[in-house]
């Protein structure tokens, strides 16, 4: 190795430094006069001048090589700051992502909290709604045969399927069976069930026809000979 190539290799080791300002000053003259005769190292120092940020942040320790520095450090020091650098692209790439893709989201996810909140109301709505109200009736019965007694009027529910009476009376003979039907506008009748008789104690029946309300005339109580014995007139709308 000339004395020329030594020189030049010692100097090109100090290219690091001297980007960084940091050049010893016993060697800053003789550097700045390599760099005027040397072409190799002026261009490997513009390379190193962009980079003169991530070599501030350059940690020696995870630096390879010896504490003796070798021949190629030069080289080897800015592969190293080279792959920093990319790194720290990358890392500053991925934060960009996440700050766009946080941004994306958060009125994504505002806009499914209001529907959720929009659709809890509509539920809450929903279910606060009543009912639609059913044109219940409550008609008086009328009794026929002599020893039963009804005192509340019973009550008549128009299903889509048919009509429903509910009716509560006693005296009923005891273990005999009744029958009731609803009659039609033409003089039909439609079974709406069977009970058995308890004697004095008092029954609550709900019978039930498929009939619907608007043609039903009339709801009886027949008993096993198939006399009636307590009548409900349905007058018609």
């Amino acid at each position: 190795m000339s004395g020329d190539q030594g020189e030049h290799r010692e100097l090109r080791e100090l290219l690091g430094l001297h980007a960084l300002g940091l050049t010893p000053p016993a060697d800053t003259a003789r550097v700045q006069a390599h760099l005027d005769g040397c072409a190799d190292c002026r261009a490997e120092l513009a390379e190193l001048a962009p980079l003169r940020a991530d070599l501030r942040l350059v940690d020696p320790d995870r630096l390879p090589g010896e504490a003796a520095p070798p021949r190629e450090l030069g080289d080897r020091v800015l592969a190293a700051v080279r792959q920093e650098s990319v790194l720290r692209d990358r890392r500053e790439r991925r934060a960009s992502r996440t700050r766009r893709l946080r941004a994306a989201l958060v009125p994504v996810a505002a806009a499914v909290v209001a529907a959720g909140v929009a659709t809890g109301v509509t539920w809450q709505v929903a279910t606060r709604d009543p009912a639609p109200a059913v044109a219940v009736e409550e008609l008086p019965l009328t009794v026929v045969a002599s020893g039963l007694r009804a005192d509340a009027p019973a009550v008549v529910v128009p299903h889509t399927w048919g009509v429903e009476v509910t009716f509560e009376a006693s005296g009923f003979a005891a273990g005999r069976t009744y029958r009731a039907v609803v009659r039609t506008a033409d003089g039909a009748t439609r079974p709406a069930g069977e009970f058995l008789g308890v004697g004095a104690g008092e029954l609550t029946c709900d019978m039930q026809a498929a009939v619907l309300r608007d043609d039903a005339t009339g709801f009886e109580v027949l008993d096993d000979a198939g006399a009636t014995v307590l009548t409900l007139p349905l007058p018609r709308a």
